[in-house]
C-alpha cells in the first residue's frame, strides 16, 4: 500500500525522468568528439597516474569536474554519471517547484516547470558533461532549503546547521564552476530584502548569525580546496587558473572590446553591476509597495542573477545558459499562471530582457531532431558505426584510428604530444601529454610555449601529433620536430612523428 500510494503521488514525475533517461540514452554511445569532454577526461587520467592539477596538468575550471571525469575513466561512464545526477536534479527541481507553488490549488505549474527545465536543458547542450550541467543539483538543493525555511509559519529562523548547509551546497557547485558565486549571491539578497525596511535593518540582517553561518559554509570548502593546493605546491597555478579564471572576461566588459557580441560592446562591468543593483532595489520596491509575494521575488533574483553570472564571459556557448534553466523555468510557470498583474508584468519583463541578451550575444545552436535520427538510423542497423561516427564531425574516425595506432605505436608509461585542438587523443590513446597543456589554443592563451617546448625536452615523448589546418605558428616545436623526430603515418589531417632514439642518445 505504501508503495503504490507513492507510484500514485509521483507517478508524473516518475514519467518525467523515464523521459528524460529515455532522451539522454542517445549521449551514452556518442563517440568522444567535444572537446571539452576531452580536456576532463585526460586530467582525470593525469590525476589517476598522479599528477596534480594545475601544477602539472592544466584546465581553467576548479576540481569536482575533473574528480568526477577521474572516477568514469571513460566517455561512455562519465555520460552515465552525468544522466543519473541530472535524474536526481530533475526530482529536486519538482520538488521545489512544490514548494514555491504550493498555494496553488493546479499542479500543472508543477509539471511544467519541471518539463521546462527538462527541455532547456536539453536544448542548451545538457548531453555534455560540462560543469554547469554538474553544478546546478547542489545550488537547486539550497536553494530548495532556503524555501522549506520560507515556509515554516510561526518559526522565526530555521536551525543553524541548515544555514550551514545552504553554504556547502554552494560551495559544493562552485567547485564545479565559478560564476556559481552569483547564484550564491541571489540566495543572500533573497534572504535579507525580504525582512528588511531600511538601511538599519538591513544592516542589522547582514550581520545575522544565519547569514554569517551561510558564508561560512560557503568558503570553508574552497578555502580547504586552497590549502590542498597550496600544499602541492599548486597555489599559484589553483587560484589564479581555477578561481580568478573570469577576470580576463572582467577585464574584456570593462574595456568594452570584447568581440563576442553586442550584449558587451560599449559598457562595462560598472553599468552591469549597477543595472544589477538597480534591479534589485525594484524587486524589493514591488514586495514592500506592490505585494509582490515572496516566491515571485525569489525567482525574479534567482533569474537575475545566475543570468548575470551565465553572461559573465559574454560567450556565445549553450551550455552557459544551463545555470539560468531553474530559475528560468519557475519564471516561466509564473508568468502563465500568476494570478498578480504587477508580478507577471515585472516576471515578463526578466525574461523579455533574458531573450534580448540571448538574440545579442548570438549563442550557437544545435540541431536536435537529426541528432536523435542519426541515434535512431544507427540502432536500427540504417546506418554503419562509421556514418554514425561521421555525424560528429568529419575528424571523428581518423581521430578514433590515430589513436589506436598511437596504443600500439607507444609504451604505455610514454608521453605524445597533440598540436591541434582535439584533447580527446589523449584518453583515447591512454597516453598522459607531454606537457600542462592539452590544446593548442591552451598554449596560445596562457602564452605557454616556453613552458611546453621546456616540457617536450624534458619528458620526450614518443611521438608528437601535428595537425595540418592548425595555424598557429610555434618555430620552436617545428625545430624540435626537425632535430629528434622523424615523420610517421597521417590520419586524415594528424601527421605522427615518432622520436628517433639514437638522437635521444647523442644528446646525452
Amino acid at each position: 500500500m505504501i508503495r503504490k500510494s507513492w507510484i500514485e503521488k509521483y507517478e508524473v514525475l516518475i514519467l518525467i525522468v523515464l523521459g528524460l533517461i529515455v532522451l539522454r540514452m542517445p549521449s551514452l554511445f556518442e563517440p568522444y568528439w567535444y572537446g571539452d569532454e576531452g580536456i576532463y577526461l585526460t586530467l582525470g587520467m593525469a590525476l589517476r597516474k598522479g599528477l596534480v592539477f594545475y601544477r602539472d596538468i592544466h584546465d581553467n575550471k576548479p576540481p569536482l569536474l575533473y574528480l568526477v571525469a577521474a572516477l568514469a575513466q571513460t566517455q561512455f561512464w562519465f555520460r552515465f554519471m552525468l544522466l543519473w545526477w541530472h535524474a536526481a536534479t530533475t526530482v529536486v527541481v519538482y520538488k521545489l517547484a512544490e514548494l514555491i507553488f504550493s498555494g496553488v490549488k493546479n499542479k500543472a505549474t508543477v509539471i511544467l516547470t519541471t518539463v521546462i527545465f527538462v527541455a532547456l536543458t536539453l536544448f542548451f547542450e545538457g548531453n555534455i558533461a560540462n560543469g554547469e550541467i554538474f553544478m546546478i543539483l547542489p545550488v537547486t538543493v539550497g536553494m530548495l532549503i532556503i524555501n522549506q525555511k520560507s515556509k515554516i509559519k510561526n518559526q522565526k529562523y530555521i536551525s543553524n546547521i541548515k544555514y550551514f548547509v545552504v553554504g556547502l551546497m554552494f560551495a559544493v557547485g562552485f567547485l564545479f564552476k565559478v560564476p556559481v558565486g552569483f547564484d550564491f549571491l541571489a540566495a543572500v539578497v533573497f534572504l535579507i530584502i525580504g525582512e528588511i525596511r531600511g538601511i538599519r535593518e538591513m544592516w542589522k540582517k547582514i550581520w545575522s548569525r544565519e547569514l554569517w553561518l551561510m558564508a561560512a559554509g560557503f568558503a570553508m570548502p574552497i578555502l580547504i580546496s586552497v590549502v590542498y593546493y597550496t600544499k602541492q605546491g599548486a597555489f599559484e597555478p589553483y587560484v589564479r587558473s581555477a578561481l580568478m579564471q573570469n577576470i580576463g572576461y572582467l577585464q574584456s566588459w570593462k574595456t568594452g572590446n570584447h568581440s563576442s557580441g553586442g550584449f558587451a560592446m560599449g559598457s562595462g562591468l560598472a553599468q552591469r553591476g549597477m543595472g544589477l543593483i538597480l534591479a534589485t532595489a525594484a524587486i524589493w520596491w514591488a514586495g514592500k509597495r506592490l505585494g509582490v509575494d515572496r516566491q515571485s521575488q525569489f525567482a525574479g533574483l534567482w533569474f537575475l542573477y545566475s543570468l548575470f553570472g551565465a553572461l559573465l564571459p559574454s560567450r556565445p556557448y549553450p551550455h552557459y545558459l544551463i545555470q539560468v534553466a531553474v530559475p528560468a523555468a519557475i519564471l516561466t510557470s509564473m508568468v502563465i499562471y500568476g494570478k498578480q498583474t504587477a508580478t507577471r508584468v515585472g516576471l515578463l519583463g526578466l525574461g523579455a530582457a533574458g531573450m534580448m541578451t540571448y538574440f545579442s550575444i548570438g549563442f550557437w545552436s544545435y540541431p536536435i531532431l537529426p541528432y536523435y535520427q542519426n541515434f535512431l538510423d544507427f540502432t536500427l542497423m540504417k546506418k554503419t558505426r562509421d556514418d554514425y561516427f561521421s555525424y560528429f564531425g568529419n575528424r571523428v574516425l581518423d581521430n578514433y584510428k590515430l589513436a589506436g595506432y598511437l596504443r600500439i605505436a607507444t609504451d604505455e608509461g610514454d608521453r605524445i604530444f597533440v598540436w591541434g585542438d582535439e584533447p580527446f587523443i589523449y584518453p583515447l590513446a591512454e597516453r598522459l601529454p607531454a606537457g600542462r597543456y592539452t590544446t593548442a589554443y591552451h598554449v596560445a592563451d596562457f602564452n605557454g610555449y616556453v613552458e611546453t617546448i621546456e616540457a617536450i625536452d624534458k619528458t620526450r615523448p614518443a611521438a608528437i601529433i601535428k595537425y595540418l589546418t592548425e595555424d598557429r605558428i610555434f618555430p620552436e616545436l617545428d625545430r624540435e620536430l626537425g632535430d629528434f623526430y622523424i615523420k610517421g603515418p597521417q590520419f586524415g589531417e594528424a601527421v605522427v612523428y615518432h622520436r628517433i632514439k639514437d638522437r635521444d642518445r647523442e644528446s646525452r
